[in-house]
């Protein structure tokens, strides 16, 4: 099967960063998070070759300037195709030639960095799929818990102290201070890390056709609202293995403990 990276998103949460080179080129120890991406992909044996798919002007250029000449090093076949700004449903739309052989296709942001076992993966969609008798779509890579940036405190309520204007909040003791705590989310997040059949394509079509005006999103305007869809995708829950949204440097910077956690669990 294919891996295929989505790198043509804007990246408006990054700038200024993002004003002068794509979000997927955001450095880690000297090299783009990309680097460590396709690098520790193409070491599955599932993966026969990876598509990026990135616009073709000057900020995807450097994503294409960045691996010429390394196909070799890679070790699997590294195919570009242009991101024609339809949303990342439209841009979807422009692989299904290139997969459509595939029983699946890896789907993947980017910017999303996880050593998550490929091989594990596609071990839990050949089982989904063999328990609805190939009625299944793909799989959803979530997680049900993630680690804060910011510290919390459980507050004492029994004591507190008037503020002089009613107006503002009041004052409390701080019975306990919690140091960047794990969190037990209400509901899965989703982590932009998707298997899929090539039976995606039929919603991918349908949900275009409904929006001839522009591109679309697959999350929002399709996952989100397709009830048919819905019942077809199954979750992979990462458990406590860690995942990092690199959204900007400074995020990266803040997270550099979680960062140099994955790149280790990755092998890099």
């Amino acid at each position: 099967m294919k891996a295929v990276l989505l790198a043509g998103g804007h990246g408006t949460r990054a700038r200024p960063f993002t004003d002068y080179f794509p979000k997927a080129m955001i450095p880690l120890n000297g090299r783009p998070v990309i680097h460590y991406v396709v690098r520790y992909l193409a070491r599955f044996s599932q993966i026969s070759g990876l598509i990026i798919l990135c616009e073709f002007d000057n900020f995807g250029k450097q994503i294409i300037n960045y691996f010429d000449g390394k196909e070799a090093a890679i070790g699997k076949p590294l195919t570009f195709i242009e991101d024609k700004k339809y949303g990342t449903g439209g841009a979807l739309l422009e692989i299904e030639r290139d997969v459509k052989r595939d029983k699946c296709f890896l789907l993947w942001f980017a910017d999303n960095l996880c050593a998550i076992r490929i091989d594990g993966l596609v071990q839990e969609y050949e089982k989904a799929d063999r328990m609805t008798k190939g009625g299944i779509t793909g799989i959803v890579v979530v997680r049900n818990q993630r680690r804060e940036e910011t510290g919390r405190v459980i507050l004492d309520n029994t004591t507190h102290r008037q503020a002089a204007n009613p107006r503002k909040p009041m004052s409390s003791s701080i019975k306990q201070f919690i140091e960047k705590g794990v969190v037990k989310l209400e509901q899965p997040e989703a982590l932009g890390i998707y298997l899929f059949n090539n039976t995606i394509f039929d919603y991918l079509h349908a949900t275009s056709e409904k929006m001839k005006a522009g591109g679309f999103n697959l999350s929002h305007d399709l996952l989100g609202r397709s009830s048919t869809i819905r019942g077809k995708l199954y979750s992979y829950n990462l458990g406590n293995t860690d995942w990092l949204d690199v959204e900007s440097p400074p995020y990266a910077d803040r997270n550099k403990d979680t960062v140099m956690k994955i790149l280790s669990q990755m092998g890099m």
